[in-house]
């Protein structure tokens, strides 16, 4: 890459070169906003023994700055004529470009701590992110995202947006917002205004049972208009231990799965697999 990729004279001109317009199915939107982007990449943590992944490069507007980070990097771009792009643009023996949807693609077979950075469009972005907190290679993830969809990943106990993901943002250290995006610093512009949020993972709380943690977490919220008492005695396919259950962690059973925070989310785990 000769320059900066994040201006407008650049989008505006590879989109002509390449007669091709921002698609919405894969919900493109071109930072146009250099300072921005370098400040994102900055954010990041790099080294010799990691590997950093870009989900949907796109043009290359972070990936430009990408380039002067340490370690092994590997772009993961689901639109064909950007990845060609990318290829054409980069000449690099450090860096891999997979044209792929990141949804299918492998992260068991890269060794060390993977780094994730990516500008996620609003219809993926809750199954990209629970795919990254379920990775334990994962150490941390810098994502733009939309405001909304921010709001609905951290959002509180007790509200109708508090859901699995939600616990488990909080299970890993949390989530801290790096900068505010304003919708004009796109081509073409959305309709809202996105945010950089940052998760450095540093579980609080360890759990010797993380994997059930996500299933059991997530099979509590199945019905989220029923009580916990009906969430559980589905898991467990029987009542009475349901209550047992229940019980012994001093839990009304008429509360909502919406009702209760992430230690009885923990506790729950680690009973039901002692149980077992």
């Amino acid at each position: 890459m000769i320059g900066p990729v994040a201006n407008k004279e650049y989008v505006l001109k590879h989109l002509n070169v390449y007669d091709v317009k921002a698609l919405k199915k894969y919900g493109q939107n071109f930072l146009v906003d250099d300072k921005l982007a370098k400040e994102i990449v900055d954010s990041i943590s790099d080294g010799e023994n990691k590997t950093l992944i870009e989900i949907g490069p796109g043009l290359g507007a972070l990936t430009y700055h990408l380039l002067n980070k340490q370690g092994k990097k590997i772009l993961v771009e689901i639109d064909k004529v950007m990845a060609e792009h990318l290829s054409r643009q980069i000449n690099d023996e450090n860096i891999d470009i997979v044209c792929q949807d990141f949804l299918k693609y492998n992260l068991e077979n890269i060794q060390g701590e993977i780094v994730v950075l990516a500008n996620l469009p609003y219809y993926v972005t809750t199954e990209i992110v629970e795919k990254l907190i379920k990775c334990p290679k994962v150490t941390q993830m810098t994502l733009m995202v939309q405001k909304e969809a921010y709001q609905r990943l951290v959002a509180p106990i007790n509200t109708k947006e508090y859901s699995p993901l939600s616990i488990f943002i909080e299970y890993l250290g949390g989530a801290k917002v790096l900068k505010k995006v304003s919708r004009h610093s796109y081509i073409p512009e959305p309709h809202v205004d996105s945010l950089v949020f940052q998760i450095n993972v540093n579980k609080r709380k360890q759990s010797n049972n993380e994997q059930d943690f996500y299933k059991i977490t997530k099979a509590m919220f199945l019905m989220r208009r029923k009580t916990i008492l009906n969430n559980l005695t589905s898991y467990v396919k029987d009542k009475d231990k349901a209550i047992s259950l229940l019980k012994v962690l001093n839990c009304n059973e008429n509360m909502r799965p919406e009702q209760l925070d992430l230690d009885f989310y923990l506790r729950l785990t680690d009973l039901i697999k002692r149980d077992n």
